[in-house]
C-alpha cells in the first residue's frame, strides 16, 4: 500500500505578494498588497504598494504613456504618503508641459511656510526662466527662483545681443548658489565658441552634466568639439539645438542641409567614394560657393559619368579643363594609353600665349612621368624626349627638366644630344651647382676630361665643400692618367695622377693612382709601386681586380700584368673580399661590360671558392642580386646553392638557385622535382608577404611574359589553344627562342653540357671571346645534331602531363607617374 503524498507548505499572502512584485507583475503586487492593506496598515505593505505603484507608473512610461504614468504617480503619493515630487514626476511633467504643475510642487499645498526643497528649485530653474510671472506668484518673495530669475533673464537678454560687458554685469546679479548659477558659465562659452574655443571649452567644463539647462550646454560642449567631431556631435541634437549651433558657426540657411549630409556621411566612419561626393554636390549645389565646384571638379576624374551633370549644376567647362578631366579619368582607369591622348590634347589646346603655357609644360612632364616614369631610362623614345623638350620651351625657367633630359640623353648614350642640353641649361643656369655637376659628368662620359676638370673647380668655387665633386676632379684626372697611358705617354700620365692625388679623398682611391703609376711603365721601380698598391690594397681578391680592371682601361694584357702585380689567390677569400668585390662591379658602368667579363674569367674560381664563406643572409642576397644583374649564372649557382643549403626555407634562395641552374628558359628545362620545390617556394613567399620573390617565381614558372604581374588563377585551362601546335617546329626556331629568353649565356650553357669537348673547344676559340657569335655556331650545330628531334616530346612538361600552354599577351604595365607638387594648382579656377 502506497504512503500519501505529503501536502505543499501553504504560502502566507504576504509571501505571496512580495514574490508577485519581485517577478515585476507590477498590477498584480498592486491588487495584492491592498488586500493586505485592509486587514491592517502595516508600514512594510505600504512600502510593498508604494514600490507596486512606482514599477507599473514606470512601464507606462517607458510605453510612452505619460499621462496614464502620471495618474499612478500620483496615487502612489496619496495612498502611500510618499513625496509626489520624488524620482521621475518632475521629468514626466515637463516632458508633457505641465509647467504650471512642476511648479506647483515647489509650495506644498496648504503650507506655504514650508521649507523648499533647493535641488529642486534648482531642476526647474529652466521652467521658471519662461514661465509667466503668475505662475510664480505662488512662491515665497525669498524663493531664489523669483530673486534671481530677472538678472538670468537680463543676461540671456545680453548675450543674444552678443554685449560681453553688459552679460557680465548681469551675471555678477546671479550667487553661486542660486538655481541658475549654470547660466554664468554656460552663457559666457556661447559668445565664445566662435572666437576662443579654448576658453569656452574651460568654462563649459565647469557646468553640471544634466542640469537644468543641460540642452544649452550641450551645444556648447558640441561646439567647441576640434576638427569634425562637432559635425558628428551635432546630429546628437534636436532640431533647436542644431540651429543654435549652427548660428553660432556661422553657417548660412542654405547650405545647412548639405551639412548634415555630410556629417551623417561622416558618422558612418567611412570615407565616402569620390561619386558620392559628387553625387551630394550636385544634389545641394544651389546656393553653394565656388570651392564646392572646385572640389566637386577635382572629383571628376573619379565620377566621369557625372561631367554632364556637372556642367548643368556649375556651368560650362573649357575644352582643355575637360580634357584634362578625361586624363585623369583614364589614368584611375589605368587605360595609359588613351590617357596619353587626352593630356596631349589638353597641352595643346594650353600651348598658346593667351592659354596657359605653364600648365601646358607641367602636362608634357606628367605625361613624361606617367609614360617613362623617374628610375628606368631604357624605356622612352624621341616622342617622350620630345615632350619634355617641348615643356622647356613653354617654360625654360624649369631647372629640374633641364637636368632630367642632360641625364637622359646621357644615359641613353647620345652624348651629343647630352652637350646641347647641358650649353642650353648653363645659359640659363651659369652658376647652378646641380646644372654644373650635371655638365661634369657629361664631359666625363665623352672623355673631356679636361673640361670636366674645368667645370668642377668652376663648380667647387661655388660649394667648396662639395666632396662629391672634389671625387669627380679626382676621378676625371684618373681617367685622362689612363688615356695617357694607352697613348703611351707616362710622363704626362704622371702629371695627371700628381693632379688627381690632390684630389682624392680615400685610401683606396690613392692605391688605384699609385697602381695606375705601377701600370704606366714595365721597369723595375713601376713593379714595386705596382706591388705596393696591391699591397694596399689587401693582397688579394680585390687588388687582383684593380690590376685587372685597370690593364684593360689602360690597353695592357691583363694576364701578363696580373703576373707582375703577384697577388695572392691561393686559398678561399674572406668574404670582406668577396663584398668589396661585388660593391666594383655595382660601381662598373653597362658600357664596360665585356671589361667585367674579361675579369670575371681571370677570378671566377677564387670567386666560386668564396661561395663557401659566412655571409649573412642579407650579404648572400645582395651578392646573389649582383651576380644575377650582371648575368653571372656560373658564379650565381655557387652563392646561390650555398644560401639554400644555409636558409632552405627561404624562396628567394630557392628562386636564384634555380635561375642560376636554368636561366630565364628554366620554364622548359626544369624537371618536375624542381617545380614541386619552385611551387611550395611560392606558397612560402605568399604566406611571408614576400611579393617580389612571388612575382619572380611566377615569371620563372612560365614562359616569359606568362603571368605579366596578375595572379596564375586568373586564367583558365580553356583560355589556351593547342600550345605544341603554336610553338616553332624547325629546331632553330626553338633555340633561337631559347636565346631570345635566356640570352646567349643559356645557350652556351646548354650545349656545353651535351657537346663534347671536341666539338665545342674547336667552336670557342673560333669565336674568339665573342659569346654572342660562339652562341650562334652553338645553334648551327645543334641544329644540325637535332635535326630529327621530336619537338612534341621535348616540349611537353617532364611528368608527361598535358603541353605547355600558350601565354595570353599582355601590355606593359604603366609606370606608377610620381606626384609633382607643382601640379597641385593644375585645376585651380
Amino acid at each position: 500500500m502506497s504512503r500519501p503524498t505529503p501536502a505543499a507548505t501553504p504560502v502566507s499572502p504576504e509571501t505571496h505578494a512580495r514574490q508577485v512584485l519581485e517577478a515585476g507583475h507590477y498590477r498584480e503586487a498592486v491588487e495584492l498588497y491592498k488586500n493586505l492593506l485592509k486587514q491592517e496598515r502595516r508600514s512594510e505593505w505600504l512600502d510593498g504598494l508604494a514600490a507596486g505603484y512606482a514599477g507599473r507608473a514606470r512601464e507606462l512610461a517607458n510605453k510612452g504613456m505619460l499621462q496614464e504614468a502620471l495618474v499612478v504617480w500620483r496615487n502612489r503619493s496619496s495612498l502611500c504618503g510618499k513625496l509626489l515630487a520624488e524620482g521621475p514626476y518632475l521629468d514626466w511633467l515637463l516632458r508633457t508641459g505641465a509647467h504650471d504643475a512642476a511648479l506647483r510642487l515647489l509650495t506644498p499645498i496648504g503650507d506655504a511656510a514650508a521649507t523648499v526643497d533647493a535641488d529642486l528649485e534648482t531642476r526647474l530653474a529652466a521652467v521658471a526662466l519662461t514661465a509667466p510671472d503668475s505662475a510664480l506668484a505662488q512662491l515665497a518673495a525669498e524663493s531664489p527662483l523669483r530673486r534671481h530669475r530677472a538678472a538670468a533673464q537680463a543676461a540671456i537678454a545680453a548675450c543674444c545681443r552678443a554685449d560681453l560687458a553688459d552679460l557680465d554685469e548681469q551675471l555678477r546679479g546671479i550667487p553661486f548658489r542660486s538655481p541658475y548659477r549654470d547660466l554664468r558659465f554656460i552663457l559666457k562659452a556661447l559668445l565664445l565658441v566662435g572666437n576662443d574655443a579654448a576658453q569656452a571649452t574651460g568654462l563649459i567644463a565647469r557646468v553640471t552634466v544634466d542640469g537644468p539647462f543641460e540642452r544649452l550646454a550641450a551645444v556648447v560642449r558640441a561646439g567647441v568639439l576640434p576638427g569634425r567631431r562637432w559635425l558628428l556631435a551635432l546630429l546628437d541634437l534636436d532640431e533647436e539645438s542644431r540651429h543654435l549651433l549652427l548660428e553660432i558657426k556661422g553657417y548660412p540657411e542654405n547650405r545647412r542641409p548639405l551639412l548634415l549630409e555630410v556629417a551623417e556621411l561622416a558618422r558612418t566612419g567611412v570615407a565616402p567614394t569620390p561619386t558620392r561626393v559628387v553625387d551630394l554636390l550636385l544634389h545641394r549645389n544651389r546656393g553653394l560657393p565656388v570651392t564646392a565646384a572646385r572640389l566637386c571638379r577635382r572629383l571628376l576624374p573619379y565620377a566621369e559619368k557625372r561631367l554632364a551633370e556637372y556642367q548643368n549644376a556649375f556651368g560650362p567647362l573649357g575644352e582643355a579643363e575637360t580634357a584634362c578631366i578625361l586624363a585623369l579619368a583614364a589614368e584611375v582607369r589605368r587605360a595609359i594609353e588613351s590617357s596619353e591622348s587626352h593630356w596631349l590634347r589638353a597641352a595643346r589646346l594650353f600651348s598658346t600665349v593667351e592659354e596657359a603655357p605653364l600648365q601646358a609644360a607641367l602636362i608634357l612632364r606628367h605625361l613624361f612621368d606617367l609614360i617613362v616614369g623617374h628610375e628606368d631610362a631604357a624605356d622612352y623614345d624621341d616622342e617622350c624626349t620630345t615632350w619634355l623638350k617641348r615643356s622647356l620651351e613653354l617654360d625654360p625657367d624649369d631647372r629640374a627638366t633641364h637636368l632630367k633630359l642632360i641625364r637622359l640623353h646621357r644615359q641613353g648614350q647620345d652624348l651629343k644630344a647630352a652637350r646641347a642640353s647641358v650649353e642650353t641649361a648653363l645659359a640659363r643656369f651659369a652658376n647652378d651647382p646641380a646644372v654644373l655637376l650635371e655638365a661634369v659628368e657629361t664631359a666625363l662620359a665623352g672623355n673631356a676630361f679636361k673640361k670636366a676638370v674645368t667645370l668642377a673647380k668652376r663648380l667647387l668655387d661655388l660649394d667648396p665643400i662639395n666632396s662629391k665633386v672634389r671625387a669627380l676632379i679626382g676621378q676625371a684626372h684618373l681617367s685622362h692618367a689612363r688615356k695617357q697611358i694607352r697613348l703611351h705617354r707616362p710622363e704626362a700620365a704622371g702629371k695627371e695622377l700628381d693632379l688627381a692625388d690632390e684630389w682624392l679623398a680615400t685610401a683606396n682611391e690613392r692605391s688605384v693612382s699609385k697602381l695606375l703609376r705601377g701600370l704606366s711603365a714595365t721597369d723595375a721601380p713601376a713593379t714595386v709601386r705596382l706591388r705596393e698598391a696591391v699591397d694596399e690594397l689587401g693582397g688579394k681578391l680585390l687588388a687582383a681586380w684593380h690590376v685587372l680592371l685597370e690593364s684593360i682601361r689602360v690597353g695592357s694584357q691583363p694576364a701578363g700584368e696580373l703576373r707582375r702585380a703577384a697577388p695572392n689567390l691561393s686559398g678561399m677569400p674572406v668574404p670582406r673580399e668577396v663584398l668589396n668585390v661585388m660593391h666594383a662591379i655595382n660601381a662598373l658602368g653597362k658600357n664596360e661590360s665585356k671589361a667585367l667579363r674579361t675579369v670575371l674569367d681571370t677570378l671566377r674560381a677564387p670567386l666560386k671558392r668564396g661561395a663557401a664563406g659566412d655571409f649573412s643572409e642579407s650579404e648572400r642576397i645582395s651578392i646573389c642580386e649582383t651576380l644575377l644583374l650582371r648575368e653571372e649564372q656560373g658564379l650565381l649557382q655557387a652563392y646561390a646553392n650555398a644560401g639554400l643549403q644555409r636558409w632552405p626555407e627561404r624562396p628567394v634562395f630557392v628562386y636564384l638557385a634555380t635561375f642560376a641552374k636554368h636561366g630565364k628558359g628554366a620554364f622548359f628545362a626544369m624537371s618536375e622535382r624542381e617545380r614541386q620545390t619552385l611551387e611550395a617556394a611560392l606558397k612560402k613567399a605568399l604566406e611571408d608577404g614576400d611579393q617580389r620573390t612571388v612575382l619572380r617565381i611566377r615569371d620563372l614558372m612560365g614562359p616569359p611574359g606568362f603571368f605579366s604581374g596578375e595572379d596564375s588563377d586568373d586564367f583558365d585551362d580553356d583560355d589556351f589553344g593547342d600550345s605544341v601546335d603554336d610553338l616553332p617546329a624547325n629546331p632553330r626556331d626553338v633555340f633561337e627562342l631559347l636565346m631570345s629568353m635566356g640570352g646567349h649565356n643559356e645557350v652556351i650553357r646548354m650545349a656545353r653540357e651535351v657537346l663534347p669537348d671536341s666539338k665545342f673547344r674547336p667552336l670557342e676559340r673560333a669565336a674568339g671571346g665573342n659569346r654572342k657569335k660562339l652562341a650562334e655556331m652553338l645553334i648551327e650545330l645543334l641544329v644540325e645534331s637535332l635535326a630529327n628531334l621530336d619537338l612534341s616530346s621535348f616540349l611537353a612538361p617532364p611528368s608527361g602531363g598535358s603541353p605547355v600552354p600558350k601565354p595570353k599577351p599582355h601590355p606593359p604595365a604603366p609606370k606608377q607617374a610620381v606626384q609633382d607638387d607643382r601640379q597641385k594648382g593644375l585645376f585651380d579656377d
